[in-house]
């Protein structure tokens, strides 16, 4: 709310006044002129309206600016001054009553008549005086609010009886009938916090996994000129396009004026920062390119693949019985696998056949009992598990959870059957050192197991490898 300065500009014209027909009065009333009486009685009546009018000033200083304001109470200009003309309205009817014996009966009928059609050839404007009293009373908006009004957006800068104005971004003065805004969808970016949020869109080359593409945007972004730091910037995937994954930017901005600036600012260094991170923006067109390509590159790609899943697999201690050659034969068997935060490799009591082994990122090793999810571990690069699941079909006894980027080596249960049918001895290799893991990692074995234990614990690991792998006892 405002106050309202010319509170002693208006007390000083009206006590002017009243000054000067009190004097008029006094020097009237000691001269003798035929309508004498009229005259006294007109200036009687200015004297009162006027009298009344310097009551209504002064109560609504004391309540307005001594009451209501200080409280922040939201009460709308606009009905102190309906209130205000209501009373000095009737006031003036009172004094025609009382002074002339003026009929109100046929005022009234007369009126009623006029206001017919006053009404029909002010429609519009009444309309809008109406619309404007409901807008202030229900204060969807206020003067300094930025707001949108139907397809106009602007900072409210007047409101007034019949019309509102909005300040645009570039400047310009826009006029909305009182009536034309109460039809329209108001939406006020001011309330209920001085921050909003906008979108953009890029999109990113399939080869780049999301986690990595989210993490250089949400940092460019949270640096960008304008972009407010709370609530964070967040970038989330927005759909899979012809030539790329189009990410939606989401962050959050109190510069209402400059949001074309911000926007621009915001996608400015998402381009640098994805530049410098290399990764690409597909040109969003179809386009033709002729490279020189070595026949042997997906040879060689093959290679160092099958390379890398080798060392992986080579540093499994259970793997341990297997000779250089069955490791490379494994490894061509194996694939590589992403998974993203939050994701599940494994379950808690889904059935097993398969080995991880962790190459890049870390993962949680988790399990769920009695309502309640209680951390065993954590796993970094280099790794693994799920051996007994692969070896003996053994359900999960674990879920594990994917902490971040995560790449992982998997080895099923196909590319071991055929070195067990081959090697004889194998079986019962992999069987102890699985039976030497096992005990490791038991908390309830004990020091002082002897021979004969680990060797019923390698027997029955033994006997469940061949039943698994269908192989002759």
């Amino acid at each position: 709310m405002s106050s309202r300065p010319g509170l002693l500009s208006h007390l000083r014209f009206a006590l002017a006044g009243l000054g000067l027909l009190g004097t008029f009065l006094l020097v009237e009333n000691r001269l003798s002129h035929p309508g004498k009486e009229a005259v006294t009685k007109a200036a009687l009546a200015a004297v009162i309206v006027l009298g009344a009018y310097v009551l209504l000033q002064i109560g609504d200083h004391l309540v307005w600016e001594r009451i209501l304001e200080p409280r922040h109470i939201p009460v709308p200009r606009l009905l102190f001054d309906i209130l205000n003309g209501l009373v000095l309205a009737g006031v003036a009817l009172g004094l025609l009553k009382v002074l002339y014996s003026f009929n109100l009966t046929g005022l009234l009928v007369t009126s009623t008549v006029l206001s017919a059609i006053l009404g029909l050839s002010l429609q519009d404007v009444l309309s809008s005086l109406m619309a404007g009293i409901a807008l202030q009373i229900e204060s969807p908006l206020a003067p300094r609010e930025w707001v949108r009004v139907g397809d106009k957006e602007g900072e409210v800068v007047q409101m007034n009886w019949r019309t509102i104005t909005l300040r645009s971004r570039d400047g310009h003065n826009v006029v909305l009938p009182n009536s034309r805004v109460a039809r329209e969808d108001i939406v006020n970016f001011s309330r209920p916090g001085p921050a909003v949020m906008l979108h953009a869109t890029v999109g990113v080359a399939y080869a780049h996994p999301p986690a990595e593409v989210k993490a250089v945007v949400e940092a460019a972004l949270s640096t960008a000129r304008g972009v407010a730091s709370s609530p964070p910037p967040e970038v989330l995937v927005s759909r899979f396009a012809d030539s790329a994954v189009e990410y939606d930017l989401r962050f959050w901005t109190r510069d209402l004026a400059g949001v074309a600036g911000v926007h621009d600012a915001a996608l400015s260094r998402t381009w640098y920062a994805l530049r410098r991170a290399g990764l690409a923006i597909p040109f969003p067109q179809r386009e033709v390119s002729l490279r020189q390509v070595p026949e042997t590159r997906d040879d060689q790609l093959l290679e160092k693949r099958r390379a890398e899943s080798t060392e992986a697999l080579r540093n499994v201690e259970t793997f341990r019985p297997l000779t250089d050659e069955q490791v490379s034969d494994l490894a061509r068997h194996a694939r590589l696998e992403r998974y993203t935060a939050g994701e599940a490799l494994v379950r808690q009591g889904d059935a097993g056949r398969s080995l991880f082994v962790v190459r890049t990122g870390e993962v949680r090793v988790e399990r769920a009992d009695d309502g309640s999810t209680r951390e065993l571990a954590r796993i970094g690069p280099g790794g693994f598990f799920g051996e007994m699941s692969l070896l003996t079909g053994e359900p999960r006894s674990a879920s594990v959870v994917a902490l971040g980027e995560v790449e992982v080596v998997v080895v099923e249960k196909d590319a071991f059957s055929t070195l067990l049918h081959d090697d004889g001895h194998l079986a019962r290799a992999l069987s102890e050192a699985l039976s030497e893991r096992s005990r490791e990692q038991s908390r309830a074995a004990a020091p002082a197991t002897g021979a004969l234990g680990r060797q019923a614990m390698t027997e029955g690991l033994l006997d469940r490898i061949h039943r698994f792998f269908g192989l002759e006892g």
